[in-house]
């Protein structure tokens, strides 16, 4: 930058602080615009923030539930996993097959009745970041070489609410029937379980067990009538054929995903539940409230632009002859015109300034008003830094365009306009 294009900066910021009080009001206007919409922009964005992460951590939001019982084999399965949008897939066997008549610990406590069993395996997203290590598919030795009579603990992951009831900790042993009726005669197994780990709450809010697609596989086929030889379950042979599964556990990679997914899953007749209404109803009123955001700006910048163009024209025409005079010392025409740019751009770096840490002070107030009903992490007012950088860049550049007709009029200002008056 030149020697002179400085020094037109320096006389201007002089002027500027000479009329200091001018410059405040510039200032409060622009405050009084910026920061009513920081504070709006900052509450759409904490409360929209919010609630998405809210449904992005709730594993739940991307589940797609088949309703009632298909024929699902392992080849659609497999082409099922290999979709870009699907985070993970499992079979699952009968509703009436999946579950413990009871449940017991063999420390004692209390028995439970109809106790749900959900297949689980690798990735399963109601229990990533619960586990230490993955449940074993199947129990590594099923019996003992040295007592054929002894069954291995089969290992299962018991639900939050599943655990309380039992007064189950990791490792403890826990003893599961399972009934059926066969030849009109009503029978029972016993199943040798060990606690695993413990899912955390937001899993599943019933009494629920997790446990390996191959032993909820065992008990269908003991309730189908079938010999279970792993578990010296009694019963008929069951004949080699592959196995189609009724239902599915199904988890789309996001929330965005799971409209697709399940748009495909019914084109191909099946009846899908999910919850994408709960997930468009989100994105709907993001899209709104952008809309109404960007209106309100819209009419706020619109009405602060004029303003401050206007009243830089005024401040140019009301000092014509000053400036006439400095043109007249030798100051060339295009310093001239950083006169009304240099003060709009120190104005709006004031303003911005000052509403950033004005927002900074009422987003702290109203989160403190609703801290009782937000999570940790969590806000109901906030915005990102890269939010404030535009904000700022925004801010400025609206002052610069704001200023360029005054600048054009510096500039037109003749030296012999000073020498008429005088």
């Amino acid at each position: 930058m030149s020697t002179v294009a400085l020094q037109a900066i320096s006389l201007s910021f002089q002027e500027m602080l000479h009329e200091w009080t001018t410059a405040l009001c510039f200032m409060l206007a622009l405050l009084s615009v910026l920061l009513p919409l920081l504070i709006l922009f900052g509450l759409k964005f904490g409360l929209i923030d919010t609630l998405a992460q809210r449904l992005i951590g709730d594993p739940r939001s991307r589940e797609v539930i088949g309703v009632g019982s298909g024929y699902f084999t392992n080849e659609w399965f497999r082409l099922v996993a290999q979709r870009a949008d699907v985070g993970f897939v499992l079979p699952n066997t009968r509703s009436i097959s999946a579950s413990f008549n009871s449940l017991r610990n063999t420390s004692g406590g209390e028995v439970l009745r109809g106790v749900q069993m959900l297949p689980t395996g690798s990735d399963d997203p109601l229990l990533i970041g619960a586990l230490e290590q993955e449940l074993v598919e199947t129990a590594a030795v099923w019996k003992h070489d040295d007592d054929p009579n002894e069954v291995a603990l089969v290992p299962v992951i018991l639900s939050h609410v599943t655990a309380k009831k039992l007064n189950a900790q990791i490792g403890d042993e826990l003893i599961g029937v399972i009934k059926r009726i066969r030849n009109d005669a009503p029978e029972h197994a016993r199943a040798s379980l060990v606690v695993h780990a413990i899912a955390p709450e937001s899993a599943s809010p019933s009494t629920t067990v997790f446990v390996s697609l191959t032993f909820l596989e065992a008990t269908e086929d003991y309730r189908d009538g079938f010999a279970v030889d792993a578990f010296q379950w009694p019963g008929l042979v069951k004949p080699q054929q592959e196995r189609i599964y009724p239902r599915f556990r199904l988890y789309a990679t996001s929330i965005y995903e799971v409209s697709s997914l399940r748009d495909d899953l019914m084109a191909e007749g099946l009846e899908i539940r999910t919850r994408a209404a709960e997930i468009e109803s989100l994105q709907t009123l993001d899209r709104n409230l952008t809309l109404v955001f960007l209106l309100l700006a819209g009419i706020g910048v619109t009405g602060f632009v004029f303003s401050l163009a206007a009243n830089l024209v005024a401040n140019v025409e009301r000092k014509r002859r000053d400036l006439s005079l400095i043109r007249l010392v030798g100051m060339p025409r295009s310093a001239l015109a950083l006169f009304p740019i240099s003060q709009a751009t120190c104005i709006a770096l004031a303003g911005a300034l000052t509403s950033f840490g004005l927002f900074a002070l009422v987003a702290a107030v109203l989160n403190g008003f609703f801290a009782d009903s937000l999570r940790d992490g969590e806000s109901i007012c906030r915005l990102l830094p890269e939010h404030f950088v535009y904000a700022l860049a925004g801010t400025l550049f609206t002052a610069i365009v704001a200023s360029s007709w005054a600048a054009v009029l510096s500039a037109r200002v003749d030296p012999s306009e000073g020498l008429r008056d005088a």
